[in-house]
């Protein structure tokens, strides 16, 4: 059994990546992991300072908000999942944040398996790259032994909440969820 933590990176409640996220949790629970899903739009998480701090002094941020705790569920977590709506081709600012104050982990996260789940306007996945490169940019920040790429996916096409109900972005996010190894 896995530990598999999902990161919901949209300002909206109940968004398309949402959705995805959704239905990746559904798929790794029934394959019989132990999944946790936290909104980042619930969480108080302050910009990163800058400071570096964090790297002289075990990966500890000066902030005190709620970074500390995500951090430790990352450090325990063997699966990683950003799901986050892609807009103007990479992350929300919401997401943004999150993973400048991973800065504090990056070379303690290690045999971490990472997805993406995306969804957005764009009518392919080639209106996608940026981000996808963004994501490959970011997880290669993680210098830790034992880390990988599971995968990215993205519901294109998507603007209103709810459009990606049902299509085959949502029928193949639980299937990846649930060929967590």
């Amino acid at each position: 059994m896995k530990t598999v933590l999902i990161l919901k990176g949209s300002p909206r409640k109940n968004g398309n990546s949402a959705l995805l996220a959704d239905e990746f949790a559904r798929g790794a629970a029934d394959a019989g992991h132990k999944v946790e899903t936290v909104s980042l739009r619930e969480k108080e998480i302050g910009d990163c300072l800058g400071c570096a701090a964090c790297q002289k002094n075990g990966g500890k941020c000066v902030q005190n908000d709620d970074m500390t705790a995500l951090c430790e569920r990352m450090l325990e977590a063997d699966v990683i999942a950003f799901a986050s709506p892609v807009w103007f081709y990479t992350w929300p600012s919401i997401m943004k944040r999150f993973i400048d104050r991973t800065f504090a982990v990056e070379k303690r996260l290690q045999n971490k398996t990472f997805y993406l789940l995306g969804a957005g306007a764009a009518r392919d996945e080639r209106g996608m790259r940026i981000m996808i490169d963004c994501y490959r940019n970011y997880i290669g920040c993680f210098t830790g032994e034992g880390n990988g790429d599971g995968g990215c996916l993205f519901a294109c096409n998507t603007r209103k909440p709810g459009e990606a109900r049902g299509t085959e972005a949502f029928q193949k996010a639980y299937q990846l969820g649930k060929t967590i190894r």
